[in-house]
C-alpha cells in the first residue's frame, strides 16, 4: 500500500473541495460502519496497510468524527472512510447529523462497499441495531452493497470462517449474512506481512465480485446528489450552504425512518393476512386450534385458581 492521504473536516486538516472531489470520484471507496469498538479504525489501517486511523483495544469509541485515508491495492486508489458513533441507537443529536453529512460528503458521489464490522462471536443487540440504522442513514438499497467482516479473525483456531457463519445459531446474524448476499470476510487486524495481504487479497475479491454483480455501479441516493451539489457549488456563504445541506440530511434520515416503519407494519399485515386465509381454508384445522386455545386457557384459569387457594 502505497502513497497515502488523509483528511479530516472541521478543526482538522483540510484538503480543497477539487482534490477531495478527484481523489474520491476516481478512487473504489469503502465506508466502515457499525458499533463503536468493533474495530472499524483498526479495520481501516488494515485495509491501507498503514496506521491512517488512531485506534486503541476496548470497547470504547475513539473516532470521534469521520475521517478518510486512502492509498492503493494493485495500483488501483482506495478511499476509506472512518466512522464515529452514528450507528449507536444513542445517536441522536446535532452532532449526529453533522458526522452523517460528513460522511455523505467523504464518500460521494457515493460508495462502492459499505463494510459492516462486528467482531467474531459478539454478534449482539447493538449489532443489529447498527443494522437497522445502516438503513436509516443509507437507505434499505444500502444493504445491496454490505459486506459483513468478521474481525478477531484469529479466534478462529483451526475453524473456518465459512464453518463458523454456517454453523453459528445466532438468528439475526444468520439473517443478516443472508439479507447480504452471503457477502462476509474476515480480518486479524493485529496481522502483518504476509498474512495481512492475504487476508486484504480475500476482502478484495469479495468485492471485485460485489462489483461484478452491480455492473461496478456504486451505492448512491438523493443525499449523496445533494453532497455533490455542495462539493461542487459556487457562491453563497458556506454557513448558508451548510445549514441547506444539514437540512437535507436531517430529512433524508428522518425519511428513512419513516419507511422502515411502514415496511415492518406492511410485513406484519401480509403475516396476518396469511395466516387468516390458511385458517380460512382449512376450517378442520382452525377448528382443532380453536379448541386447544381454549383448553390452554382453562387449564390456565384452573392453575392460577389453584395457586390462590
Amino acid at each position: 500500500m502505497e502513497g497515502h492521504k488523509k483528511s479530516k473536516h472541521g478543526t482538522k486538516a483540510q484538503v480543497s473541495v477539487e482534490d477531495n472531489r478527484i481523489a474520491s470520484s476516481s478512487s473504489l471507496r469503502l465506508v466502515l460502519v457499525g458499533i463503536s469498538g468493533c474495530g472499524k479504525s483498526a479495520t481501516g489501517n488494515s485495509i491501507l496497510c498503514q496506521p491512517e486511523f488512531e485506534s486503541k483495544l476496548g470497547a470504547q469509541t475513539v473516532t470521534r468524527s469521520c475521517q478518510v485515508g486512502t492509498g492503493t491495492w494493485n495500483g488501483r486508489n482506495i478511499l476509506v472512510v472512518d466512522t464515529p458513533s452514528i450507528f449507536e441507537a444513542k445517536a441522536k443529536d446535532q452532532e449526529m447529523y453533522e458526522d452523517i453529512g460528513d460522511c455523505y460528503l467523504y464518500s460521494a458521489p457515493g460508495p462502492h462497499v459499505l463494510l459492516l464490522v462486528t467482531q467474531l462471536g459478539r454478534f449482539t443487540d447493538r449489532d443489529t441495531v447498527a443494522v437497522r440504522r445502516v438503513k436509516e442513514v443509507f437507505g434499505v438499497g444500502a444493504m445491496r452493497h454490505v459486506v459483513v467482516l468478521f474481525t478477531h479473525k484469529e479466534d478462529l483456531g483451526d475453524m473456518s470462517l465459512d464453518e463458523y457463519v454456517v454453523n453459528t445459531d445466532n438468528h439475526s446474524l444468520r439473517s443478516l449474512i443472508q439479507e447480504c448476499g452471503g457477502r462476509y470476510c474476515g480480518f486479524n487486524n493485529r496481522a502483518t506481512g504476509e498474512e495481512q495481504r492475504a487476508q486484504l487479497e480475500e476482502l478484495m475479491a469479495v468485492v471485485e465480485r460485489l462489483k461484478r454483480k452491480r455492473k461496478d455501479a456504486f451505492y448512491t441516493n438523493d443525499l449523496y446528489l445533494d453532497a455533490q451539489k455542495l462539493k461542487e457549488s459556487k457562491g453563497g456563504t458556506t454557513e448558508e450552504k451548510h445549514r441547506w445541506y444539514l437540512a437535507k440530511v436531517k430529512a433524508h434520515v428522518e425519511k428513512q425512518k419513516q419507511d422502515l416503519k411502514e415496511t415492518r407494519s406492511q410485513r406484519v399485515y401480509k403475516v396476518i393476512l396469511r395466516v387468516r386465509n390458511c385458517m380460512l381454508s382449512n376450517i378442520g384445522l382452525s377448528a382443532i386450534l380453536v379448541i386447544c386455545l381454549l383448553v390452554f386457557l382453562a387449564l390456565l384459569i384452573n392453575l392460577c385458581m389453584t395457586q390462590g387457594h
